[in-house]
Order: C-alpha cells, then sequence, then structure tokens
C-alpha cells in the first residue's frame, strides 16, 4: 500500500506508459479486508478481520478462540450449518432488510425472544462488503443450551 501511494506521488501510475501500471489495477489481500468491531454479551469490543463476501458467521467462526462459542449455535434447519443473532447498528437496517418466511422462523428459534428487536438479523444473511468496514455488530443473545 505505501509503494502504491509513493508510485502515486512520483506519477509513475497515471499515464497508460506508467511502469506500475499493470499492478496497480489487481486488488490486493488489502483492499479486500473488512474490520468489524464485534460487542459480545458482557459487553467487551473485539475488533475481528473478515474478508469481502464472507458472512459474519463465518467471522465468527474464525474468532471463536477470542469471542467464545456462545455467540454462535446450530441451524434450526439441521444440515449442520451455525447461525448466529447479530443486531445491526441504524444506519444498516435499510441495506439488511426484516427477515421473512423461513429466516424470520429460524431467528425466533435460535434468539432469546426478549433480545430480538429491529436491529436482530441472522449472521448467515450479513454478508461483508466494504462498505461494512468499520462497523459495530452486537451479538444478540441465543437460547443457552443451543450455543456450541
Amino acid at each position: 500500500m505505501a509503494l502504491r501511494q509513493l508510485a502515486q506521488a512520483a506519477g509513475l501510475l497515471r499515464g497508460s506508459a506508467g511502469l506500475l501500471r499493470p499492478f496497480a489495477t489487481a486488488p490486493s489481500v488489502y483492499d479486500k479486508l473488512v474490520h468489524l468491531t464485534i460487542v459480545d454479551g458482557e459487553g467487551r469490543r473485539h475488533v475481528v478481520r473478515g474478508t469481502v463476501g464472507q458472512s459474519v458467521v463465518d467471522v465468527l467462526e474464525g474468532h471463536m478462540d477470542t469471542l467464545g462459542e456462545e455467540g454462535i449455535c446450530l441451524s434450526p434447519d439441521g444440515r449442520g450449518a451455525r447461525e448466529a443473532h447479530v443486531k445491526l447498528p441504524q444506519e444498516l437496517l435499510a441495506a439488511f432488510p426484516p427477515h421473512t418466511g423461513d429466516d424470520a422462523r429460524y431467528l425466533a428459534e435460535v434468539a432469546d425472544p426478549s433480545s430480538v428487536d429491529r436491529h436482530s438479523r441472522l449472521g448467515s444473511k450479513v454478508t461483508l462488503s466494504k462498505e461494512l468496514d468499520g462497523t459495530v455488530l452486537a451479538l444478540g443473545a441465543l437460547y443457552p443450551w443451543k450455543s456450541l
């Protein structure tokens, strides 16, 4: 990233005859990283990394050593998939509309009913994009007997 900025400052990336032009258009791994702050049930904040295209459940599974297993449970559809109850901030509610049909039933089955509100979503339905970089998500309460 620093080399790319240095090359831009020197004017090497500008024209079609620029020396670094073929490499400047290829996205790097850093360009695909998404940083999230996850607030667990005890109010502790954990900064985690995922990549564009991953679901929030995939990110949570990759960070179970620091987040614990209480935020993930087995999906009610019975295929061995994992699920999570996450709470989105107000500004993301329009991007992820409320669940209907089976997804609403799954959320009702895995989450504690007293913790489900209009911010609640299934973690498997929230896909990471660069627009989510820096977002704070909260883990919603699950039924204790359904966590891993």
